[in-house]
């Protein structure tokens, strides 16, 4: 379980990063169409990535999770 939730937490951590910077620097494009909010305000990027990190924790443990609880030998017989 630990091996699958290091994979997710490093994918995750990837996308969240590519994807704030990607936003950091789109934020000047669409200042014209926000009413009311800063562009590159600290605290919805730091909300982004803490909502998105932990679905992204979420998404990965549920099936880990369920994958652990397998018996392997009764997965060998199966197959």
């Amino acid at each position: 379980m630990r091996l699958v939730l290091r994979r997710v937490i490093l994918t995750t951590g990837i996308g969240v990063l590519a994807g704030g910077l990607a936003s950091y620097w789109a934020a000047r494009f669409v200042k014209t169409l926000l009413f009311g909010l800063e562009p590159r305000d600290p605290a919805t990027f730091a909300g982004a990535v803490v909502v998105l990190l932990a679905v992204g924790l979420l998404a990965g443990w549920l099936p880990a999770r369920r994958a652990a609880r397998v018996e392997p030998v009764e997965v060998l017989r199966e197959s």
